[in-house]
């Protein structure tokens, strides 16, 4: 009798903890990468999308989520709720974090927050994660807070063709999916490790997240030549004609009106050398028509290939969706569809070939033309076709216009939410995602975590927005390498970067001018001032530092070095320094004085090859380091030790294009190093001395 009742009472207790796991929802986080704004069917563009496209008609969509403008923070701050400097990545994942900056740039996520899994896996859940992570190695997946990986830990993009270089972890585990070599293809194993990992989940009895954050269409744009083959067609009409017909499409779908929404010209293409930007820096994206066929033909195919990426992302949510119908769990699983920028400009209307990204672009013809996007090739599609993207919002990723920091967002829980014909007009962020997944599962946001404290989320949820509801007015802030902007209530202020104009802060009135067509900085000082302050003290709050010249890069007014002798002059203080002190130029011209694990460092680069004179000590504490270039011979000083010298390459016989900049190189390495390259200690001097038939100074005493 006893043992009836214990038996009894163990299958009740199971019941009732299967009961109470069917009560919280599953949760898929779907993350695609450089997406823009109008790709997605159901946003208005000819990409076929029919499986998001479902989701949307079944869920929710928003008009206004915002994203922190570039891959890494933005799925800093997504996965713990915070803004990205609060977590640790205020710009770009890094080795070298330079202590100046402070806590907010180490180039990591740090310990005073908590991710998805490391709030949901207490709970109950089982936490299983696909893709890219790019929120650096040394804080990977498995360490923060997620149960299996399939993926890569290490930079922001790779081949989608090379399998040995995505991994299972934790470590020993063994791959369950597998293809072979010439089969392989990251997007389509990424869309087979999410159902496996589902089914994983199902078995485990528990509720479930799974986060798939996909590396497509990211660069380099590549896909199976016969998926790209189909919309070859289409975009041979080119980006003028696309963008007006996406606009339309974007008015029938209710998504933009034409009292606050207009269809802009052209965006244009960043400042950058004339390589980099293919002829068109600071002007506008070219018009299709203005282009020569092969030009067209050569472009229509990147733009192909990108469209195929997006493809194979929604071909994986259709498999995913039916899984889930087939088990009898879609009812009850949450899923969240996003990007995690604005569509990609890099670098000019032509886009780049080849892992470098210095600048080099091949226009491909005849034959070559179906190579575009095969195994161990690496291009990008380019500024316009990045505008079409974004339609029909200005800029791109990387900047705080709207274009750089609006994305798709798509929700969908048959079991939570009904789904609505009307569009989700709140303003909204990432970092808001945590507390939404907090409120649907039940689950309390931590203050501490392995003993220690742990920064508040910045975040709401969204939960009462998808169900109709208003959200309460407040302040979101943003900040990425120079590029600022406020958004409070209708009213926007904003800080562009890399423009041929005059860069100051503008405003906008979202609620009349969601494009950003009508800048109303001149018409309203006071409210510009004001709301400039409120961006000073949020960027005081969440760690931001936009003002400290010894710790960033600082462009100067760049001294004239074709066929000069240079002398270079700084006084650092650091122990074991790393980092560029002093470049000027790029990947053609120019020198560098910057540091190797302590070791000071001369590098003099004409014609694409570098000479490099390296000092054998290491270095600590306040140094002086003086080195010279002249027609036969380069030096380095440190301190009053005896110089040391090697035979130069001769002068510099070019200037350069890249200015000079303190601190830092951020765009094509003048050195042999990899950029962007900054320095992680302080600078209290320097100096660069032009010698020739007058004695020329370009000071930047600080």
């Amino acid at each position: 009798m006893r043992r009836s009742f214990t038996i009894a009472a163990t299958l009740l207790l199971i019941l009732a903890a299967s009961i109470h796991a069917a009560e919280k929802p599953n949760i898929i986080l779907i993350l695609a990468d450089d997406l823009g704004y109008s790709d997605l069917g159901c946003y208005g563009g000819e990409i076929q999308t029919p499986h998001i496209d479902a989701l949307a008609t079944g869920g929710v969509k928003f008009t206004q989520l915002y994203n922190s403008t570039r891959c890494c923070p933005s799925r800093a701050s997504l996965m713990t709720g915070l803004y990205p400097s609060q977590a640790g990545i205020g710009d770009f994942t890094t080795n070298r974090p330079s202590p100046n900056r402070g806590p907010g740039y180490l180039g990591r996520l740090n310990d005073q927050c908590v991710t998805l899994a490391e709030v949901l896996k207490p709970a109950g859940y089982g936490c299983y994660y696909v893709g890219k992570w790019h929120m650096h190695p040394e804080t990977g997946p498995i360490r923060r807070g997620f149960d299996e990986f399939y993926g890569y830990t290490k930079d922001h993009s790779h081949d989608q063709y090379d399998a040995d270089y995505y991994i299972r972890l934790p470590e020993g585990r063994q791959k369950e999916i597998d293809p072979a070599d010439d089969e392989f293809y990251a997007t389509d194993v990424f869309n087979d490790y999410a159902i496996e990992f589902i089914e994983q989940g199902q078995q485990s009895e528990k509720p479930w997240l799974l986060f798939l954050g996909h590396s497509s269409p990211h660069f380099p744009v590549q896909a199976p030549a016969e998926r790209a083959d189909k919309y070859m067609e289409t975009y041979m009409r080119g980006w003028d004609v696309l963008r007006e017909e996406r606009y339309a499409r974007m008015q029938s779908l209710g998504l933009v009106d034409g009292s606050h929404w207009k269809l802009p010209p052209r965006s244009l293409v960043p400042v950058d050398r004339d390589d980099i930007a293919n002829g068109f820096p600071g002007v506008s994206n070219p018009a299709w028509d203005s282009l020569d066929a092969d030009r067209q033909l050569d472009l229509a195919r990147r733009m192909s290939i990108f469209a195929a990426m997006v493809e194979g992302v929604d071909t994986g949510v259709g498999n995913i969706v039916k899984h889930l119908e087939q088990t009898n769990d879609l009812e009850n699983t949450l899923i969240l569809f996003l990007s995690d920028n604005g569509a990609c400009y890099e670098w000019g209307p032509f886009g780049f070939d080849g892992k470098s990204r210095k600048g080099e672009t091949t226009l491909h013809t005849g034959d070559e033309l179906r190579n575009i996007g095969g195994r161990g090739t690496h291009q990008s599609y380019g500024s316009a076709w990045a505008n079409l993207g974004n339609t029909p919002l200005r800029l791109y990723k990387h900047f705080t216009h709207e274009g750089g920091i609006s994305t798709p967002f798509i929700a969908h829980w048959p079991n939570g939410i009904k789904k609505r014909e009307n569009w989700v007009r709140e303003p909204a962020h990432v970092m808001d995602i945590m507390p939404t997944l907090l409120e649907v599962t039940g689950t309390k946001y931590p203050e501490k975590h392995q003993d220690k404290d742990i920064t508040p989320t910045e975040g709401v949820s969204l939960l009462s927005a998808m169900r109709g509801e208003q959200l309460a007015e407040r302040v979101i802030g943003f900040d990425h390498q120079a590029a600022h902007a406020l958004r409070a209530g209708d009213w926007k202020a904003v800080y562009a970067k890399r423009m041929p104009h005059e860069l100051k802060w503008e405003l906008y009135n979202l609620a009349a001018d969601r494009c950003e067509m009508n800048n109303l900085a001149e018409k309203h000082p006071e409210r510009l001032n004001s709301m400039i302050e409120q961006w000073e003290e949020w960027a005081k709050h969440v760690n931001v530092i936009w003002e400290d010249e010894t710790s960033k890069a600082v462009e100067l007014d760049s001294p004239k070095i074709a066929y000069k002798c240079l002398t270079i002059e700084a006084i650092i203080e650091g122990n074991s320094p790393s980092g560029v002190v002093i470049a000027q130029g790029g990947n053609q011209h120019g020198y560098s004085l910057h540091f190797i694990d302590g070791l000071p460092t001369f590098d003099v680069r004409v014609k694409g090859k570098v000479t490099r004179l390296q000092a054998l000590q290491k270095i600590n504490g306040v140094v002086k380091i003086v080195a010279t270039l002249k027609p036969n011979k380069m030096t380095i000083t440190i301190n009053d030790e005896p110089r040391i010298s090697i035979e130069s390459p001769g002068l510099i016989p070019v200037q350069p294009q890249d200015g000079l900049s303190i601190g830092s190189d951020d765009r094509t390495a003048a050195g042999d190093y990899l950029a962007p390259n900054q320095f992680n200690g302080k600078i209290q001097h320097h100096d660069v001395i032009v010698i020739s038939e007058k004695h020329k100074r370009a000071d930047g005493n600080q």
